[in-house]
């Protein structure tokens, strides 16, 4: 009996290991793992995020919160200073701030929902999982001595997207925005012009957010590193500009 349980817990295992792979297999075992849907539904989840330039003394802070399942906000601060911010209730509001013209205003969702994506703790594949986005499975390269699963992802008006996981954990490690992969083991990726990499993961009860990582664009490397808690929910936060 003991082996009988034995063998159908390492069954997903067996069957991942002898070749079975397929894009939806390897973007399903990593979603499963993130278990977003598992977020308390009566907590506020708030994020803190410091941004830095290597080589830079330039720093900036992203305050981020969200409430289950569709309230978020997101706020960046240099000192004391408010420079950009985004803002939904999930339903009738959708608001941008700009430090340049010095207000909020307002937003439609498709256009809100286009910016938020770069700012979303929840990740890329939270907007590009859907069935506007044709996924295929790209097989396995190596990558800084380690071998990772790759999926290319294509949709129509949007750049062509590489998603490199972790063959071992399964877990995302990188992502890279071009027509074609650097050839080779990928070794050239470090310079590439567009690309993100997930460093650390942060397990959040039974969830898991990206808590360090980094992107190349247009030659500037950039570094985040992100602390989280729980709150009290404030539904102020989602429709006010300026929460008490």
């Amino acid at each position: 009996m003991k082996k009988t349980l034995l063998l159908i817990a390492l069954l997903p295992t067996l069957l991942w290991a002898q070749g079975t792979d397929s894009a939806e297999t390897v973007l399903r075992r990593f979603t499963t793992m993130l278990n977003h849907e598992a977020l308390p539904r009566d907590s506020m989840l708030v994020l803190e995020t410091t941004v830095s330039y290597p080589g830079s003394a330039d720093t900036f802070v992203m305050r981020r919160w969200y409430l289950p399942d569709s309230m978020l906000r997101i706020e960046v601060w240099r000192g004391d200073s408010l420079t950009y911010g985004l803002c939904t209730n999930g339903t009738t509001r959708h608001r941008e701030y700009s430090a340049r013209m010095g207000w909020w205003r307002d937003l439609f969702a498709d256009e809100f929902n286009r910016k938020i994506q770069a700012y979303d703790f929840r990740g890329p594949l939270h907007y590009w999982y859907d069935d506007e986005t044709r996924f295929t499975y790209a097989g396995t390269i190596t990558f800084k001595g380690h071998p990772m699963r790759v999926v290319r992802a294509e949709r129509q008006k949007s750049n062509i997207r590489y998603f490199l996981f972790e063959s071992g954990s399964g877990l995302l490690t990188m992502v890279v925005n071009a027509d074609h992969l650097p050839g080779g083991d990928l070794a050239a990726a470090d310079e590439h012009s567009d690309w993100s990499a997930y460093h650390e993961y942060l397990p959040l009860g039974e969830s898991l957010i990206a808590s360090e990582q980094s992107y190349l664009h247009n030659g500037l490397l950039t570094v985040m590193r992100t602390t989280a808690r729980f709150e009290k929910p404030n539904k102020l936060i989602f429709n006010k500009d300026t929460p008490e």
